[in-house]
């Protein structure tokens, strides 16, 4: 399956239209199984605990690189095939810190476990699905004792996966094996209060008890696009955009689903939230500002046609958003105003997800390489290229 049957092309620039196409036409090919002997790309953000960074690469490697100088200080860890020893070992989502473990899944459908020290004690667990077909695209969700996995098991299915986080033996998993699986996912679940929020890519948004994989709403909430985004929640309602332009507050306990506002092309990663405003990225190339006051955009930018659609979910610092574009900058705004601050060039397109530790932006761009970025400064503290450590 290629998802460029959903794509909407914006009448205002077909220029920009043919080349988001020709943008994410690898993108999608990778991740939907139509070629599963390679990655080429990893869109893992940076993991941060103590004084080390931990990064999943293309080729299934866990790395670890110091926060201060980027130093490896272990040789990275090498992904295991599955028991059919088909796909490819590629690691899309962010690693997940837990104790003293690391959590992480992998394009051919493993959820992997390993000391996060020196890589050792290694734990898996393989979803069900087709094998040439199924992965795990979002982060591993650590929640109490229990795993919360989003995956795809063929080309048009998906289903949750509730593990025990010491074994990673299944718990549950939605919908059960007896039922039919929901849409593809490639998404990463938020949970609040024992539940798990999720989309699919058709067009449903889930919540799912952790505890036994019951469905938590009378039935999922159907909205107008794809979702491959992750959700936020905030106070009762769960915000989130999809891949019908429109941006989307949903009801935590109805599941009734409200248009905030239209974007000019498809929400891609995840958005960010002061308590105030709400800070989204879209492919349009435009950061939109969503005043939750009164309901309306308080400013975008930079408000004009791009060709550098927005992959990668901002963080906020203090009063600051900072965002990566397709092309390789980091860009620094003012969240009052929506004015550029500053901006400096990390590298190769990012389509990570960007990190902050105290005051150094981690930015993991598709040439493998990881910038750190001082927010005091404006100064690159230091960048190392992956496919150097060894």
């Amino acid at each position: 399956m290629s998802l460029i049957a959903f794509y909407k092309p914006n009448i205002k620039s077909k220029i920009t239209s043919a080349i988001l196409i020709l943008l994410i036409a690898p993108i999608l090919i990778g991740c939907t199984g139509q070629n599963r002997n390679a990655a080429t790309q990893s869109w893992s953000g940076v993991a941060v605990s103590d004084n080390s960074t931990y990064i999943g690469t293309k080729d299934g490697k866990l790395i670890q690189l110091s926060v201060d100088g980027g130093v490896a200080r272990i040789a990275p860890f090498e992904t295991p095939q599955t028991q059919e020893n088909q796909g490819f070992p590629a690691i899309y989502g962010t690693p997940t810190l837990n104790d003293d473990r690391i959590f992480f899944g992998t394009y051919n459908g493993l959820v992997i476990s390993v000391n996060n020290n020196d890589f050792r004690d290694l734990r898996t667990f393989e979803i069900g699905g087709n094998d040439l077909t199924k992965g795990i695209a979002g982060s591993v969700i650590v929640q109490g004792d229990k795993l919360i996995v989003a995956a795809a098991e063929d080309a048009n299915e998906g289903r949750l996966y509730v593990l025990d986080k010491n074994t990673l033996s299944e718990i549950c998993r939605y919908p059960a094996r007896n039922e039919k699986p929901i849409g593809q996912l490639w998404t990463t679940p938020v949970i609040q209060d024992g539940v798990a929020y999720f989309g699919d890519l058709n067009h449903y948004v889930h919540s799912v008890s952790i505890t036994d994989c019951s469905n938590n709403w009378i039935s999922p909430s159907k909205l107008g696009g794809a979702i491959v985004s992750p959700p936020t929640i905030l106070d009762d309602n769960l915000y989130l955009g999809t891949f019908d332009q429109f941006f989307y507050s949903i009801n935590l306990l109805t599941g009734n689903p409200e248009k905030l506002f239209a974007a000019n092309n498809w929400f891609w990663s995840g958005s960010v939230t002061d308590g105030d405003s709400f800070y989204i990225p879209n492919m349009d190339g435009n950061i939109y500002a969503y005043d939750l006051s009164n309901g309306r955009i308080k400013w975008v930018y930079p408000d004009k046609p791009q060709v550098e659609p927005i992959l990668a979910a901002p963080v906020l610092h203090q009063d600051k958003l900072i965002f990566a574009t397709d092309s390789g900058m980091m860009v620094v705004l003012d969240t009052v105003t929506g004015s550029r601050l500053w901006d400096r060039r990390v590298g190769d397109s990012v389509r990570a997800p960007l990190t902050l530790n105290n005051n150094l932006i981690f930015v993991h761009s598709l040439d493998e390489t990881i910038s750190a970025v001082d927010m005091k400064t404006r100064q690159l503290s230091w960048a190392r290229n992956l496919k150097d450590v060894r």
